[in-house]
């Protein structure tokens, strides 16, 4: 999809906008930016974009149906697909619906697999199902979330969610330990729990009814220093807790914990110009460039981003709106990306426009399910967890 770009000139000036291609991943898309003729040219495709080691993949999340009449088995994968190549490699593998699926179809040796195009009972005694949502992608290091929903008539009923982190280099479980070693690790998660141990006292002290119910609650979540999601704020890498609950109180929501500031690991300086800092009057962002900055600045309304692009005179041009929040920029003119990564990107915008939601899933707006926490310090409040905030949190701390 091209948009038409309008160029909004600087009051004070009349040139065109500086030479400039970048692409911009906001909201649910990727944005490639590039200056034509004096104007911006805008394509927008529904893609999710990682870059590392100089190369650009795509990230979708695809459905596993295993499903038979009686028993509705779908678990959700992650795959990584180099652009040049086009090779798909899975990332992540939804293990628990797996395990049931198997021992279902050893089980029910007779019962054949449902085809694409046939429909199961709707009552199935057996039901697991996962929802694997893709957080935010730093370097080569993907957050994401995984909710289970386990009803095995007169076995099991439960429902959780995980956080974690993948090492998309190898796909691979990435810990604390592996991205910033033993004595940070040790550091970050002495923070976490005592975050976590000053909202499980407040919640405890506060008066009320509310507080009651949520003090009854609050004993189903319990601190696990390995479910946690790895992001950037101002710049620097941060490190955010969810403390699963569990049982009939807790099961299926996730307490988010104050983030964690960590130190810069050794391959941050590859990325560090693809994240933001923030801009001096705390409702924008900043790329900063040796030609050009990309700034992004958000409405009142915290659901779109105007991007600009300002000159080393400080001059500005408006290039775009965009949904929020905006997370990368990956310039593609400085260093200039060759003629093969340049027709790959292409090939995968243009293939972006052929994705059916069935086939896979793209970062997108968070689904209307019932995931609500209790926000930490607000006893009794409840927030989604199952997404970023609709956009970026600006007031860094």
């Amino acid at each position: 999809m091209v948009l038409a770009g309008g160029c909004r000139r600087s009051a004070t000036i009349d040139d065109a906008p500086p030479a400039a291609e970048f692409l911009v991943t906001a909201g649910d898309s990727a944005f490639w930016v590039s200056t034509t003729g004096g104007h911006f040219r805008i394509r927008r495709a529904p893609l999710t974009v990682a870059n590392f080691a100089g190369r650009f993949y795509e990230l979708y999340v695809a459905d596993d149906d295993r499903s038979y009449f009686d028993a509705l088995l779908i678990g959700q994968h992650i795959y990584r697909r180099d652009l040049v190549s086009g090779d798909s490699v899975q990332v992540f593998e939804d293990a628990r619906v797996n395990r049931i699926a198997s021992s279902y179809a050893s089980s029910h040796p007779n019962e054949r697999p449902l085809a694409p195009d046939e429909e199961g009972s709707d009552e199935p005694h057996t039901v697991a199902t996962s929802e694997t949502e893709l957080l935010d992608v730093v370097g080569p290091l993907l957050s994401y979330a995984h909710h289970t929903d386990i009803d095995i008539a007169n076995t099991e009923d439960s429902h959780t969610v995980r956080h974690g982190v993948i090492d998309l280099r190898d796909g691979s479980a990435a810990s604390l330990r592996g991205v910033f070693g033993d004595t940070v690790a040790h550091r970050i998660v002495a923070e976490g729990r005592a975050s976590y141990r000053i909202v499980i006292d407040s919640v405890r002290r506060t008066r009320g009814a509310r507080a009651r119910r949520a003090a009854r609650a609050i004993d189903s979540f319990h601190f696990d220093s390995t479910s946690f999601t790895i992001d950037e704020i101002d710049g620097a890498p941060m490190v955010g807790f969810y403390v699963p609950g569990v049982g009939e109180s807790g099961g299926g929501l996730a307490l988010p914990l104050p983030h964690v500031r960590a130190p810069a690991p050794d391959w941050w300086r590859e990325i560090a110009a693809t994240v933001p800092r923030l801009g001096a009057d705390s409702l924008s962002e900043i790329w900063a460039g040796p030609q050009y900055e990309v700034v992004a600045r958000y409405d009142s309304s915290g659901e779109f981003a105007t991007l600009v692009v300002r000159d080393s005179s400080r001059h500005e041009w408006n290039a775009a709106r965009v949904p929020t929040p905006a997370r990368r920029v990956y310039r593609l003119d400085t260093p200039a990306v060759d003629s093969t990564a340049r027709r790959a990107l292409g090939r995968a915008f243009d293939e972006s426009m052929l994705y059916s939601g069935a086939a896979r899933t793209v970062l997108g707006p968070p689904k209307l399910r019932p995931r609500v926490v209790l926000a930490a310090g607000v006893p009794g409040q409840a927030a989604r967890t199952h997404h970023r905030l609709p956009h970026r949190r600006l007031d860094r701390h």
